[in-house]
């Protein structure tokens, strides 16, 4: 997200349960990370814990109580009783948990491999969750803010922005769209995007189009493996937990365009 969680929780936190609302905006993190990441079956995964967080969530607007986690939901039940209830605001009537039912069902019923075809399922159901979870949270953010309408303004047209992953492959040629970067934080990214994949420093070097590979062998990498953000070895990296965190806390992984 290009915008601070804690803006968010700050919009909703007053009248929406912050429990459900930590669990909530952690599986939105995810999906979005895991998206970029191409792994299009866990983003798959936490749409469903996602909505599981929306059901709850809609749950305590109708009734004013929800139920807890580790207890089954009835989610057919709270989604009838919540379009039903015409006190409610449409998105959050109608919208909200018909779309909640469509992103279980993805969960429940395409995750399967698919094979062959131009176009992968899997990425255009990925690309259906992403920007379900995107609209959802907007609805929310419209009709439970608690801040400025300035403010809440300048979440939902965050969220609204158009965004393009910084990392694309051509080829098996992976580039970095943001050039402004330093070679230290390209590499970083590269290994994040690949993790848990070992990668050669040789295609480190075409990648980030470093010029002299014994530099970046004894000035970018050395110093990234002091610093325990990866591990090189025999000529080859792999990002390390430290440099996980480092990219997640420091780095947007989406372009604003």
């Amino acid at each position: 997200m290009s915008i601070q969680r804690s803006n968010i929780e700050t919009a909703l936190s007053s009248k929406l349960p912050k429990d459900i609302l930590i669990v909530l905006l952690n599986e939105y993190q995810n999906i979005k990370q895991n998206f970029f990441l191409k792994k299009f079956r866990p983003t798959e995964l936490n749409a469903a814990r996602f909505s599981e967080c929306i059901l709850r969530l809609i749950e305590f607007i109708d009734t004013g109580s929800f139920t807890p986690f580790g207890k089954q939901l009835d989610t057919q039940k709270i989604i009838n009783r919540v379009t039903s209830n015409t006190n409610l605001p449409e998105g959050i009537r109608f919208f909200i948990p018909q779309l909640t039912r469509v992103l279980l069902d993805i969960r429940n019923k395409r995750n399967v491999a698919h094979v062959g075809g131009e176009v992968d399922p899997n990425y255009s159901d990925s690309l259906l969750v992403a920007h379900s979870a995107d609209w959802i949270l907007i609805e929310l953010i419209r009709n439970y803010h608690t801040n400025s309408i300035d403010e809440a303004r300048k979440i939902v047209a965050s969220i609204n922005e158009t965004k393009i992953p910084l990392i694309t492959e051509v080829d098996g040629f992976i580039r970095i769209q943001n050039t402004k970067l330093n070679s230290e934080n390209k590499t970083l990214i590269i290994l994040y995007y690949k993790q848990p994949e070992k990668i050669s420093d040789s295609d480190l070097t075409k990648w980030i189009r470093y010029t002299n590979i014994s530099r970046y062998r004894t000035q970018i990498l050395k110093a990234l493996d002091d610093e325990a953000l990866i591990h090189y070895e025999n000529r080859f990296c792999v990002i390390l937990p430290k440099g996980i965190a480092w990219i997640e806390k420091n780095i947007n992984l989406e372009l604003i365009v």
